[in-house]
C-alpha cells in the first residue's frame, strides 16, 4: 500500500533546512535539527532524503533550476545580451525581496566549501554560461575573449554578493533601488564588452 505523502510536512522540512543551512553552514546544519524543527520524526525525513547532503543538493537543485528557465526564457525571447542580463539580474533581486531566506541559501553554499552541487549541475551551469557567450559574441554585445567563467562571474556572482552586502546592511543600507538593480546590471554589461 503506497504511504500517503504530507505536503505540509515537506515543506516544513524544506523551510527548515534553508533556515539552518542559511544560519549554520551546511555542516552546521544537522538532520535532527532540521527534523525537530520541521516537527517531524528523523525517519519521516529519511523516507525521502537518504541523507542530509541529497536534501540539500536537492532544494539547491530546484532553487538553481527556476534561475536556469528563467535564463532559457530570457535567451529565447529577448533581443539581445542586454535584456536577457538585465531580466536575469532583476530575478535574483525579485528573489531577494520576495523570498530572501532562499537567495541566503543560495549564497550560503556558493562558500561553502564542504558543499559541492553534482557534476551534472556544474555542467548544465557551464553550457548555459557557454550559450549567453556566445550569443553575446554572435550579436557583438560581449567582447570575444570573454570566456564563460568570467561571465558567470560578473551576471551571477557579482550581483548575488551585491544583495548580499546589502541584506547584511555591511555599508549601512539594507535596501536597494530600480535604480541601484538598473546599475549592477550596466556595471555587469560593461565588464563584459
Amino acid at each position: 500500500m503506497a504511504r500517503v505523502i504530507d505536503e505540509g510536512k515537506i515543506e516544513r522540512i524544506r523551510e527548515a533546512t534553508i533556515e539552518f543551512v542559511v544560519q549554520n553552514g551546511y555542516g552546521g546544519a544537522a538532520i535532527s535539527s532540521i527534523a525537530r524543527r520541521a516537527g517531524v520524526a528523523e525517519g519521516y525525513l529519511y523516507r525521502f532524503h537518504r541523507s542530509k547532503h541529497e536534501l540539500v543538493t536537492d532544494l539547491l537543485y530546484s532553487k538553481v533550476a527556476q534561475i536556469i528557465e528563467k535564463l532559457e526564457i530570457l535567451l529565447n525571447t529577448c533581443p539581445g545580451m542586454k535584456e536577457v542580463i538585465f531580466g536575469l539580474i532583476g530575478e535574483f533581486f525579485k528573489m531577494a525581496t520576495d523570498t530572501p531566506e532562499q537567495i541566503k541559501f543560495i549564497h550560503v553554499l556558493m562558500h561553502d566549501y564542504d558543499f559541492q552541487i553534482s557534476d551534472d549541475q556544474r555542467q548544465q551551469i557551464k553550457n548555459l554560461c557557454e550559450k549567453v557567450v556566445q550569443t553575446g559574441i554572435a550579436n557583438g554585445e560581449i567582447n570575444k575573449a570573454i570566456t564563460a567563467e568570467e561571465a558567470y562571474g560578473m551576471v551571477v556572482i557579482y550581483p548575488l554578493e551585491i544583495i548580499n552586502l546589502r541584506m547584511k546592511g555591511f555599508f549601512g543600507n539594507s535596501t536597494w533601488t530600480t535604480e541601484d538593480q538598473n546599475r549592477i546590471a550596466e556595471f555587469s554589461i560593461n565588464a563584459l564588452k
